[in-house]
């Protein structure tokens, strides 16, 4: 739902604002009912809101969620400030709060310039006194303004810093974060897992014979791939390997017109396909989101992402899947099992090899065998916040 931070906090408390959520990705979005849903366990009576990008795009999928503008439109930063009547609003509400938490995702590297974003939790620290940073993957930074603002104006000011893989830990702590205070956990989005989320209005396939590939336009900092060709690669590597089922060609990050449309680059490598093989290919018209990310990545027998939330939510529910990808953050898996199942490659070799770890499909699998510590590490994750809202009082 839509929340007017005009009118202040709902009644309860402690008061927990969530920032930097990118609804528009399922993945996101999915950290962010699941960083809710462990406050609301952890705290009976809290009010969670979240300072999140695209509610007027898709926060309609979203009746749960109190939804506010962004961390930077709420408080402004260096090169864009609100109104004046808009920003004392916004600072009021942001120092009303009783913890400001930036949830994880993969937005503090230095090659997607989260300035703005960097600059307004600086400044909600200025406010607040602190800030959380859970469930981070955090970059090196080289330069020096980036590593200022990141390193001095939040890490070293941050109450905690909850990372996802090792390297952001060592990253964390370069930039000047208290050692003390930096933990090794992992995706919030896990938290989802066994969790009732209702039936939903977009059903995925009911035949697990079926087979899922995640196509992705997304190209990783310093990447120059063609993704359209790419994505035809792997769709049809996935072909060459799957017989004559049915594939269904889905993302978390679709439906959203000129921000989330990975759909455009599945019917673009669909178009690439040989006339036979095209009738074999589903694209599933308009936006999933996060409660339709985790169905859907539960649909099929086996699963090849280009994305990394279906991968991680399939393994989570015993569907052997394989990430293909060349973002670092895929040091998330480092020590999982499913770290053999992620290809970084780009050629037809790597698109066929990716097809080739989960085709034919193996059966479903204990997820713990496919996970491993990357699924033990969830309970760092309810230790660290626990302890976060004890510390409030």
């Amino acid at each position: 739902m839509i929340w007017d931070h005009a009118r202040g906090w709902p009644a309860g408390g402690p008061r927990v604002l969530l920032t930097d959520c990118w609804l528009q990705n399922a993945g996101d979005a999915a950290i962010a009912i699941a960083t809710q849903r462990m406050v609301e366990q952890l705290a009976p009576g809290a009010v969670v809101v979240h300072a999140a990008y695209g509610r007027a795009a898709v926060g309609h999928h979203y009746p749960d969620l109190r939804l506010a503008p962004p961390l930077d439109a709420l408080l402004g930063t260096r090169w864009a400030e609100p109104a004046a009547g808009d920003r004392e609003a916004g600072r009021a509400f942001v120092a009303d709060a009783d913890l400001v938490i930036s949830q994880g995702g993969g937005f503090l590297r230095e090659g997607y310039s989260p300035w703005a974003r960097v600059d307004s939790l600086a400044r909600a620290v200025d406010l607040t006194g602190s800030v959380a940073l859970l469930g981070q993957t955090v970059g090196v930074f080289r330069t020096a303004f980036g590593r200022r603002l990141l390193g001095a104006g939040v890490l070293s000011r941050a109450s905690v810093v909850l990372v996802r893989d090792a390297g952001s830990r060592a990253s964390a702590v370069e930039l000047g974060a208290d050692p003390a205070r930096v933990h090794l956990g992992t995706d919030f989005s896990l938290e989802l897992v066994g969790a009732d989320l209702g039936a939903g209005p977009t059903a995925p396939p009911a035949d697990p014979g079926t087979v899922g590939v995640v196509l992705s336009d997304h190209v990783v900092p310093g990447e120059s791939a063609d993704r359209g060709l790419l994505a035809a690669r792997f769709l049809a590597a996935v072909l060459e390997r799957s017989g004559d089922r049915p594939v269904t060609a889905w993302s978390s990050s679709q439906g959203v017109p000129g921000d989330s449309d990975d759909d455009v680059v599945a019917r673009t490598a669909v178009e690439r396909l040989p006339a036979h093989q095209r009738d074999r290919v589903t694209v599933p018209a308009g936006h999933l989101d996060a409660y339709d990310l985790y169905r859907w990545s539960a649909a099929f027998g086996s699963l090849v992402s280009m994305r990394f939330h279906p991968a991680l939510l399939a393994a989570a529910q015993g569907i052997p899947s394989v990430l293909a990808m060349s973002d670092p953050k895929v040091a998330f898996f480092d020590g999982s099992p499913l770290r053999a199942r992620v290809v970084t490659g780009h050629d037809a070799a790597s698109a066929r090899h990716a097809a080739g770890l989960v085709l034919p499909t193996p059966g479903r699998a204990d997820p713990r065998d496919l996970l491993g510590p990357v699924a033990d590490r969830l309970a760092v994750n309810r230790r660290v916040v626990a302890d976060l809202l004890a510390g409030l009082g």
